[in-house]
């Protein structure tokens, strides 16, 4: 920082010169700003709250916090084909399938999240308009080109068809004086 500039401005604070404040200062919307040193010289500087709002947000975190899975069930296919030896007790073999509950393996319906289901459909049924929509409009200026292309080559025709006219009355009225006309 100049020492000279610090004394300047406190000088012009003190003595309420807003007008050559003004005259001298100058913001963006974005926080950044120009100053005047002198008639020929302009400096540029920064000052930006909305970075500094938004600084926790792009800073990063380390770590996720989830919680820990249920460890897997040792399916009976592993057991069965030598996939380790285990302690079995009797009434965890036998003892639920006796008394006529559903063994621990079943497999189970788990719902789905029908929340994302539903809003991923709105999405594509969005896109679809969408598509369809640009479509349409890419349809309808092939169609408004094909009319000027046509439109085009008519005002050629007609062009060429003048000329040939402007050519022939010329042709015609080369050899005749302007009182003769």
């Amino acid at each position: 920082v100049d020492p000279m500039l610090s004394i300047w401005g406190q000088q012009m604070f003190v003595n309420e010169d807003t007008d050559q404040i003004a005259k001298t200062f100058c913001f963006s919307n974005r926080g950044h700003g120009l100053f005047l040193n002198t008639p020929s010289e302009v400096q540029r500087f920064s000052v930006s709250t909305e970075f500094c709002q938004s600084l926790p947000e792009m800073m990063g975190e380390l770590f996720q916090p989830h919680e820990m899975p249920e460890p897997p069930k040792q399916s009976f296919f592993i057991g069965l084909f030598g996939g380790g030896s285990r302690s079995l007790d009797r009434e965890e073999l036998f003892g639920e399938s006796a008394s006529g509950k559903a063994p621990k393996l079943v497999a189970k319906l788990v719902p789905g999240p029908s929340a994302q289901l539903d809003a991923l459909g709105n999405r594509a049924s969005t896109a679809a308009s969408e598509i369809s929509r640009a479509h349409l409009l890419a349809v309808e200026r092939g169609e408004k080109l094909s009319n000027l292309e046509d439109r085009t080559a008519r005002m050629m025709n007609e062009a060429e068809q003048f000329s040939s006219n402007a050519r022939e009355l010329m042709m015609k009225n080369k050899d005749k004086r302007w009182y003769q006309l």
